[in-house]
């Protein structure tokens, strides 16, 4: 029997064919009197696989004498022409009972037939979104309450085509490389992963047919309208463009901090050259020299700190743990370059 109670409480990660979550917003809980009597229908003790006779009946391609197959196939008419029109009346029959005509347990089916119960009053805002999602050619949801798609920073880098992932409300975080673009979201109700691909001089972006959800209830016209290259790359490309200011600073700032950094190492170890020299450890002139140098090296940390303090003011984007963060990413590339790892 179709038995839903057991999946109240199960928090794993849940994946549906999104014309199954469509149906099941038609049907309601017809769905459920449908799998009811279709299980009382089809039980046997022995493996007949009787799922697979009725359902070819329902198909119009085996003649079923039988009077209660008749009767149960009238009976369910409306729900059998729905299932029909989504081409997904083969898996909610022959696919989700086995030999014996039992269901199966653990359904993913039976997790949002449930869930639908329980947002009854939400039931056509739930069918909204499955049909925009529908209209995307996505064939495939996978649905988790507890995703938080806002604790993750994403990539977009041309020169390694590993996927991207697109989300609502995008936000470009500023970085000194320009290359890859990090981004995030404040919030988002979805995630599509994509296919990206070379395609001459330009990036093919292919839609994967999955979308990864945290909520069945919101707005559908959040939802992009078409997944295309510009509508995808082109979108978060834009965003960087915005940003350009953002980075432009950010870049100069870091340079400025880390050749001000350089100057330092590059002055202590003159100093120490100079008291181990014996001919130029007692030379004042030298000496004189490396005080100003030192003077003038103070002068410019002053300034460097005053300079980043300034930027990060300026942008609320930035903030002095990026900036720390952008500068151990460019030492941390300059010693890998050093030493010809990149």
């Amino acid at each position: 029997m179709f038995d839903s109670d057991n999946l109240k409480n199960n928090e794993d990660f849940k994946e549906i064919d999104t014309n199954n979550l469509i149906v099941l917003c038609e049907l309601g809980e017809d769905y459920k009197l449908f799998c009811n009597d279709l299980e009382e229908l089809i039980k046997s003790k022995r493996n007949s696989n009787l799922a697979v006779k009725v359902f070819q009946a329902m198909q119009g391609i085996r003649t079923i004498h039988s009077k209660k197959y008749k009767e149960f196939i009238e009976k369910h008419k409306h729900a059998i022409e729905i299932m029909q029109n989504y081409s997904c009346l083969g898996y909610l029959t022959v696919v989700c009972y086995d030999g014996k005509g039992n269901r199966r347990e653990n359904l993913a089916e039976d997790y949002f037939y449930q869930y639908i119960q329980e947002h009854k009053e939400d039931i056509e805002t739930i069918k909204a979104v499955a049909l925009k999602i529908k209209a995307l050619e996505i064939e495939k949801i996978k649905f988790e309450e507890k995703l938080d798609f806002t604790e993750t920073e994403y990539e977009f880098n041309k020169s390694h085509l590993d996927g991207l992932l697109f989300l609502e409300n995008m936000e470009v975080i500023p970085t000194y490389f320009y290359s890859p673009i990090i981004y995030r979201t404040s919030e988002s109700s979805y995630c599509i992963p994509l296919f990206t691909d070379d395609y001459g001089d330009n990036i093919r972006v292919m839609n994967s047919r999955i979308i990864e959800l945290n909520s069945l209830i919101f707005d559908p016209n959040r939802l992009p309208n078409e997944i295309t290259t510009e509508s995808t790359i082109g979108f978060i490309e834009e965003l960087a463009q915005k940003k350009k200011e953002e980075y432009e600073d950010m870049h100069h700032s870091v340079d400025l901090s880390v050749s001000i950094g350089d100057l330092k190492q590059n002055l202590t170890q003159l100093k120490t050259i100079a008291e181990r020299v014996g001919k130029t450890k007692d030379n004042k002139e030298l000496m004189n020299l490396l005080n100003q140098m030192q003077n003038i090296l103070s002068q410019l940390q002053s300034f460097g700190v005053d300079f980043e303090r300034q930027i990060i003011d300026s942008h609320a984007d930035i903030n002095d743990e990026t900036m720390q963060k952008e500068k151990e990413n460019y030492l941390s590339r300059k010693h890998l370059r050093r030493i010809g790892r990149i």
